[in-house]
């Protein structure tokens, strides 16, 4: 099951990294926490051998080799995006850290993605923390 998610992803991180190309539009949320968190999108895909799965696109200023940090700020938007998930009665999620581009680097956007998936007692398990 963990190779078929990982594949799945690898599909869906293709995809959802084509989307975010276009520049700075989103819409910014507030979470229960107080943190304001930058939206490109939410979106509902279906994994090849994964099923479907809702996707969270976010856009933040954390550097891409600070990890501690990156899950850190995953946890506090999966502490209120697993409603949503919940609610769509799905039993897998993609987080996907979306960091702004360095126009002078010339870089392409870079994209770090945590996904989440419900274990069959009803846990959520989240592959990053493996």
């Amino acid at each position: 099951m963990k190779l078929k998610m990982m594949r799945g992803l690898l599909a869906a991180l293709a995809i959802v990294g084509c989307t975010v190309c276009g520049g700075p539009g989103y819409q910014v949320r507030t979470l229960s926490s107080g943190k304001a968190l930058r939206v490109l999108g939410v979106a509902r895909m279906n994994l090849p051998d994964g099923g479907p799965t809702l996707v969270l696109q976010y856009q933040t200023d954390i550097k891409m080799d600070d990890q501690a940090a990156l899950k850190k700020e995953a946890r506090e938007i999966w502490a209120d995006f697993k409603a949503d998930v919940e609610s769509a009665n799905l039993a897998s999620a993609i987080l996907s850290a979306n960091f702004a581009p360095q126009q002078a680097s010339g870089q392409m956007d870079q994209i770090y993605n945590f996904a989440y998936v419900k274990d069959s007692s009803g846990a959520w398990k989240c592959s990053n923390d493996q």
